[in-house]
């Protein structure tokens, strides 16, 4: 349930606060006073695509923040908040706010949580359901009549959908790769050709991931050869024979020999004498594998250049397959898979024949199981819709769902669906498009909704003008449905017509003032005698009589007496 709605610097509004009420909500006023500028706000919240120029003029930014009170789809708004990373209140609110700044930048808070605006898109839509004209258009578009007979399904026809596109999916995946199987025997033995070659190449290789680096680094010591056996053979000579004096395995052994002299004088030397024979010791082995290093190590120009070709061919495969040897051998095991695809033609292609027919029966069958579900759906919606618009004072109008098998599947299955209507005795049944007029699809967009209310579990519900072609009885009836719904859910509508403005538990009057050179918007919760002239207002005009202020009056105490009969 929407709470609390702040708008600020958004159109003609400068700042506007309203704390919207249970049950009905109306929105009067004068043609152009700004009530669709606070329905298209509640869009904002909702995830509504908007731009720099909604912004007030001469303003930096526009914002637009709601307090909604989650009292249903709980469950689901708690997943996708713990999906989103965002805070759930202790008292079950939800902050959702939109600022949309002059660079063009919207930015998207829940709970004071920056989010993506698809996620606005996704909680808005358990949160607030909006029935405007525009709607219209969207029930007189046949394409997706398939999508709001399908809103009215369970968890079991859901279910199913998803079911059956996976199976067309992996249907469609099968028989892509059985068409691109070889039909001509000659290009098949040429790509059975280049896959061997290919292997072949990569095999006579005998390549390892190790040994490249290996080679690189063999190479590397031929390549300094000289320089490497200079400092090796210096590093020997220093400590084995010396440089032109004592070598340092000489000082080290006069050393020890002192130390020896000296412990015997006082043993406290002992751990140092200890070391220092240690690494006398360490020393000599040191200098004895530098002189075998020295003997091992041998310059061999012919060693050099089979390196420099191994690395050269290596690099030419790299080139050709891969950027690294693992991506060389990794591309050598799919060209064997491939080959071996290939190979084995007749039996892959007999096995994706057989899996073809297998996943086709299936989609058949579970198409005919939602074509089933439909037709029960459909017969479902048709009456409580026909009950509705009689209620509506549609009494001779006749509502059908009428479903066709179609051939070729999509994701939805084989069904194509159009909503069909009569609405005289006598007419035959004819597209939406054909025969209703704004009013009658005023009343069939209401019905749709309110059936559809019951199960979506959706809390609050939008209205924008939709009593465009209704007045007399008929506005009188669609008031009352309307009063009806409120008994269950939030609604706010905003309406030019008295009968729906009577039903209101809460009245705001929306008027357009100017201040200078400015325009401002001002928002007023009427008192019972404000309602009074307001009604009179809406019926009368600019002149406004006492007879018009009685009916406003009588209009209203009707209006108590039928919502106290619900």
């Amino acid at each position: 349930m929407l709470l609390n709605l702040k708008i600020q610097n958004v159109a003609i509004i400068d700042k506007l606060e309203v704390e919207f009420k249970e049950g009905f909500n109306v929105l009067t006023g004068e043609t152009g006073a700004g009530k669709s500028i606070v329905i298209d706000s509640v869009l904002l919240l909702i995830g509504a695509r908007a731009n720099k120029d909604i912004i007030r003029s001469g303003e930096e930014r526009a914002l637009v923040e709601g307090v909604f009170l989650v009292d249903s789809n709980k469950d689901k708004i708690a997943e996708l908040l713990e999906e989103a990373g965002v805070s759930q209140e202790e008292d079950d609110t939800l902050i959702i706010s939109r600022e949309i700044t002059k660079s063009g930048r919207s930015y998207s808070r829940v709970n004071g949580k920056i989010v993506p605006l698809s996620f606005l898109d996704k909680i808005g839509a358990l949160l607030v359901d909006i029935l405007g004209q525009h709607e219209h258009q969207f029930l007189l578009d046949s394409s997706q009549h398939l999508f709001i007979l399908d809103n009215f399904g369970d968890e079991e026809f859901k279910a199913l959908k998803e079911r059956f596109k996976q199976l067309l999916e992996e249907y469609r995946s099968v028989v892509k790769e059985k068409t691109s199987l070889f039909k001509d025997e000659r290009e098949k033995e040429q790509m059975i050709d280049l896959l061997r070659y290919q292997i072949q190449e990569i095999e006579s290789a005998n390549l390892s991931e190790e040994e490249e680096q290996q080679l690189i680094e063999r190479r590397n010591i031929l390549m300094n050869y000289e320089k490497l056996f200079n400092a090796v053979n210096s590093s020997y000579k220093i400590l084995y024979e010396g440089n032109g004096g004592f070598s340092v395995l000489d000082n080290l052994h006069k050393v020890v020999k002192n130390l020896e002299t000296a412990f015997s004088i006082d043993g406290k030397l002992k751990g140092l004498k200890e070391k220092l024979e240690n690494i006398l010791y360490e020393t000599e082995d040191a200098a004895l594998q530098l002189r075998d290093y020295l003997g091992a190590i041998d310059f061999n120009q012919k060693a050099l250049e089979e390196i420099e070709e191994r690395l050269n061919h290596i690099n030419f495969l790299k080139r050709k397959y891969g950027p690294t040897i693992s991506h060389i051998l990794s591309f050598k095991e799919e060209k064997e898979k491939e080959l071996d695809k290939i190979l084995h033609f007749e039996e892959r292609q007999k096995e994706l024949e057989e899996k073809e027919a297998k996943l086709w029966e299936e989609i058949n069958k579970m198409g005919s199981k939602i074509h089933e579900k439909r037709k029960t759906l459909a017969s479902h919606i048709e009456e409580e819709i026909n009950k509705v618009l009689k209620e509506l004072n549609m009494p001779n109008a006749s509502f059908k769902v009428d479903i066709t098998k179609e051939e070729s599947p999509n994701e939805n299955g084989f069904d194509r669906v159009e909503f069909l209507i009569s609405t005289n005795i006598g007419e035959p049944l004819k597209p939406l498009s054909k025969i209703a007029s704004g009013g009658e699809l005023s009343r069939i967009m209401l019905a749709l909704k309110t059936i559809l209310a019951s199960s979506d579990g959706i809390p609050t519900l939008i209205f924008d003008e939709v009593d465009t072609g209704i007045s007399g009885k008929t506005a009188q009836l669609v008031a009352e449905k309307m009063a009806y719904l409120s008994r269950r859910h939030q609604l706010i509508c905003v309406t030019h017509l008295p009968q729906i403005a009577c039903m209101a538990d809460a009245h705001y009057f929306i008027s357009k003032i100017s201040k200078g050179d400015r325009t401002y918007i001002k928002l007023t919760e009427l008192d019972y005698e404000g309602r009074i002239k307001e009604l009179a207002r809406i019926m009368g005009g600019e002149k406004i009589t006492s007879t018009i202020l009685e009916h406003a009056k009588e209009l209203l105490e009707m209006a108590s007496k039928f919502k106290n009969s619900l």
